[in-house]
C-alpha cells in the first residue's frame, strides 16, 4: 500500500460521510484495486490493510 496523499484524503471524504466507505476507496485507491474487490476480503486481510491506513493517517497528524 502506498503513502495517501492529500487528493486521496479529498476524494474520500467527499465520496461519502460514512467512515467504511471512506476506508474501502482509501484502500483500494492506494492499492490499485477496485473497492469491489476491497469488499471482497476477509475480515482479517481488510483488518490488516485498515490498520496500516490508520497507521499512515496518524503519522501525518491527519487522525489522533
Amino acid at each position: 500500500m502506498k503513502a495517501p496523499n492529500v487528493r486521496v484524503l479529498k476524494n474520500a471524504t467527499n465520496k461519502s460521510d460514512k467512515e467504511m466507505d471512506q476506508t474501502i476507496y482509501m484502500i483500494a485507491t492506494l492499492t490499485n484495486k477496485q473497492e469491489s474487490d476491497i469488499e471482497e476480503l476477509n475480515l482479517k486481510d481488510f483488518m490488516a490493510l485498515q490498520n496500516a491506513l490508520k497507521d499512515f493517517l496518524q503519522e501525518a497528524g491527519a487522525i489522533a
